[in-house]
Order: C-alpha cells, then sequence, then structure tokens
C-alpha cells in the first residue's frame, strides 16, 4: 500500500535539492560557465528548508451530550483509472473495492475497457456482492487495514455528526486475479470535491518476492496478537508509552514476531530513539527476511543519517524482493550512488526512477538524473532531463536555479557543437 504522493522525510527533501547543486558544481569541475557559484553550500545534503506536510483530516469527535444518531453514509461520487505498471490499460474489466478500518471490503464498481471508472460509494453500481466482501464497515471502530504499515489517521467513526468524515478510514483499490493493487486514501474527502481520485496501478504478483505481510503474524500466539493490537491502539490514540510497552510485550511472548518488532521499531523512530528503532527493524528482519516494510525505514534512516553506503546497500535489498511497489528506493537509491560518484549506477537507477512514476507525482526524478548526467558530460541529455522537471514542476522553488544551469548546458552544447564543426572543417 506505498506509492508516491511526495513520501520523502526532511532529510530526504535536503539532500534532493541539494544534489541538484551538483550541476552547478559538475559545470565548474567541467570547465563550464557556471557564475554564482559561491552561492554552493560546502555540505551538498543540506540548505532546503523542509515543507510543511499537510495534516490529514481528522473527524470531528462528539461532544458525551450529544445523543449519537446511527447515521447511513451519504454518497459521495468518484471517478479515476486503473493502470498497468507498464502504463497500459488492465487487459479486462477490474473490480473497484473499498477497504476501510474494520478490515471489511465492498465492491463499489467496475472499471470500462480502458481502465476507468466512474461511481457513487456507498450505492449499488451495478455490483453483485459476495461472501469475500460486507454491504459496509460497522460504525465508529477503527483500527488498521489488516497491514502492519497502515498509515490512516486515527480516533472517529463512519458516519456520525462529521458526514464530511465518513470516509476519512477507507482506502480504494483495484482487484484483478494474478496482481496486486495500490490503494488511494478517501481521507477528507467531501462531498462536494472534485470527483478525480487520480491513477491506482497494479503490479504482477509473479516474480514479487517480498511480502508486504509478514508470514510469522499467523503463527503468532493470543497473547502475542493481544498485545500487538493493543499497541496500534496505543500508536491512533497517541498514547507513544502504552505503544511502546504494548509491542515490546507482544515480541518478548513472540521473539519472531515480525509485525511487531516493525511497529516498535517506528514507536521508537517517533521518539527519536534512532539506535533502538534500527536494532527493533534488525529483529524484524531477523524474524522474517523477506518482509519489505523494515528494509523501508531503514534506508530512510541512512537518508537521515546521509549514510549512503548504506543508503544504497536497503535500497537495493528492498528492489530486489519487490521491484514494483518501492518507486521511491529507485529514486533515493541514485541519490545514494550519486554521493559514492557511482555515476553509472546513479543513471541507471534515475532512469528507473522516472520510469517507475507512472503517476509523475515526483518530477524529482528528472531533476536527480538530469544532475547525475552533468556529472557523466551527457550535456543534452542533461538539458532534456531539467527541462521535464521545469514542465512537471513549474512552480519548483529551484525554477531560478534550474534556468541559470540550462542556459550554462546550452552553452556548453553550442561549445561542443562548434568544436566538432571546426574539427570537421579542418579535416
Amino acid at each position: 500500500m506505498r506509492i508516491w504522493q511526495a513520501r520523502f522525510v526532511g532529510p530526504a527533501m535536503m539532500v534532493a535539492a541539494g544534489a541538484f547543486l551538483a550541476v552547478s558544481l559538475g559545470m565548474a569541475q567541467q570547465g563550464g560557465q557556471t557564475g554564482g557559484g559561491g552561492n554552493t553550500p560546502s555540505n551538498p545534503g543540506k540548505g532546503t528548508p523542509t515543507p510543511t506536510p499537510t495534516p490529514t483530516p481528522r473527524p470531528t469527535t462528539q461532544s458525551p451530550t450529544q445523543t449519537e444518531t446511527p447515521q447511513l453514509p451519504r454518497p459521495i461520487w468518484v471517478s479515476g483509472r486503473v493502470m498497468m505498471y507498464d502504463g497500459g490499460p488492465p487487459p479486462e474489466s477490474v473490480t473497484i473495492e473499498r477497504l476501510c478500518s474494520t478490515n471489511s471490503v465492498r465492491a463499489e464498481g467496475y472499471t470500462d475497457s480502458k481502465g476507468h471508472f466512474s461511481l457513487n460509494l456507498g450505492q449499488n453500481n451495478g455490483v453483485f456482492a459476495d461472501a469475500s466482501t460486507s454491504i459496509f464497515p460497522n460504525q465508529g471502530q477503527g483500527g488498521g487495514f489488516g497491514s502492519t504499515s497502515s498509515n490512516n489517521g486515527g480516533g472517529g467513526g463512519i458516519g456520525g455528526s462529521n458526514s464530511d468524515s465518513q470516509y476519512w478510514d477507507c482506502e480504494l483499490r483495484a482487484r484483478l486475479p494474478g496482481y496486486r493493487s495500490d490503494t488511494i486514501s478517501l481521507a477528507g474527502r467531501r462531498m462536494l470535491d472534485t470527483p478525480d481520485v487520480g491513477v491506482i496501478i497494479l503490479y504482477p504478483i509473479a516474480g514479487i518476492q517480498g511480502l508486504t505481510a509478514s508470514a510469522t503474524s499467523s503463527q503468532a500466539p493470543k497473547d502475542a496478537r493481544k498485545a500487538y493490537e493493543k499497541g496500534l491502539d496505543g500508536v491512533k490514540k497517541s498514547k507513544p508509552d502504552q505503544a511502546e510497552q504494548e509491542f515490546r510485550k507482544a515480541v518478548q511472548i513472540y521473539p519472531k514476531y515480525a509485525a511487531a518488532w516493525y511497529e516498535l521499531g517506528k514507536a521508537l523512530e517517533r521518539r527519536e530513539h534512532y539506535p533502538e528503532a534500527r536494532e527493533a527493524y534488525a529483529s524484524s528482519l531477523a524474524a522474517d527476511s523477506k518482509y519489505v516494510y523494515p528494509y523501508e525505514q531503514l534506508y530512510r534512516l541512512a537518508l537521515r543519517d546521509q549514510n549512503w553506503k548504506d543508503l544504497v546497500e536497503k535500497t537495493d535489498l528492498l528492489l530486489r524482493l519487490d521491484p514494483y511497489e518501492f518507486p521511491a528506493a529507485y529514486y533515493f537509491n541514485a541519490l545514494g550512488h550519486l554521493q559514492l560518484k557511482e555515476y553509472d549506477a546513479a543513471e541507471k537507477s534515475a532512469q528507473q526512477a522516472v520510469d517507475a512514476d507512472r503517476k509523475q507525482a515526483n518530477p524529482k526524478t528528472h531533476y536527480l538524473l538530469g544532475a547525475i548526467l552533468v556529472q557523466k558530460q551527457k550535456w543534452t541529455e542533461a538539458a532534456v532531463s531539467l527541462r521535464a522537471y521545469l514542465k512537471a514542476a513549474p512552480n519548483a522553488p529551484e525554477k531560478a536555479q534550474v534556468e541559470k544551469t540550462l542556459g550554462q548546458l546550452d552553452q556548453q552544447i553550442s561549445r561542443v557543437q562548434t568544436a566538432s564543426q571546426d574539427s570537421a572543417a579542418q579535416q
């Protein structure tokens, strides 16, 4: 359930922006006209402020004095598209499902032959229910999505007094045998919002060795599962002490509980206990080496520490296990190779990052590829990548710097062409 949606931790944004400064630095090293080089910071991994994240809308909690009246969810119109990982349409009509926090699933409708869908949530859209789906999740219940990496907001319920938040804990996904779907959160969606929810991408299951749900969870004893669920409840209710205590209890009862180790690592990381968090993630992988989410957290910690070698190692491991569901890993793998001056590997990963960004949610893939191509003196290709970045992000804060660098690249390309023409004339 991982998608781009600009999921960069603060240090990642700093490093990503700093990496672009290597363009001007590279021009200077290759004899280009840099100009304004004094603005380049001594540490290429810092210098750009971290953007303020948009908070996830939360449901309004009813006052204890209010009378709670059961309320059916109001229909909300949504539309979008299902696309295969290679960019093409699905081979057949795909079922669109809604998954909510009670782990119940409802089939909402179908796509057309080109993968487009348009439907009213909560209505009968010509879908025949089967034994695997429920009509609608129970009201007023929170919790996870049956995944240890749920990013849902906590608290509240469906319906109630705040009808605008009725789908706060729900996601849309596609269902097609042989494929795995990413998801689109419905948190904060209101009746009068623009109906387009974007693109849902399907990934082939064949060839994926990694697991998004640890196989060890099904073997956990009852007491360990109970402690684990209490830990998730503590996270949801913003009670970090309770969460950490319960996750520790779960792994003490069942040391091979990979999902509990992972959640303990996240609890420790939120409290900035980074060494302990790393140990918890390592314990999770020791229990289940194919469980993919600890690799993601470990590479983010490596990024935070600007440990480029570890960043490359962890992203390599993650992408071997699952080359489809973690497109950000290609980006950060390329960044790590760039910082290590391993330009061929950096270019390969950066190009894979561009190709994997089917939703075009991260324009910085072009930005990073351009920086790498400059280091390889591929001036023309670098200019193409940087212009693609400006086209995808016309209001980017680095716009002035990119335009300046493009001017330098154009001069360099012109000099190379002139030198080639003079050489040909002399022959």
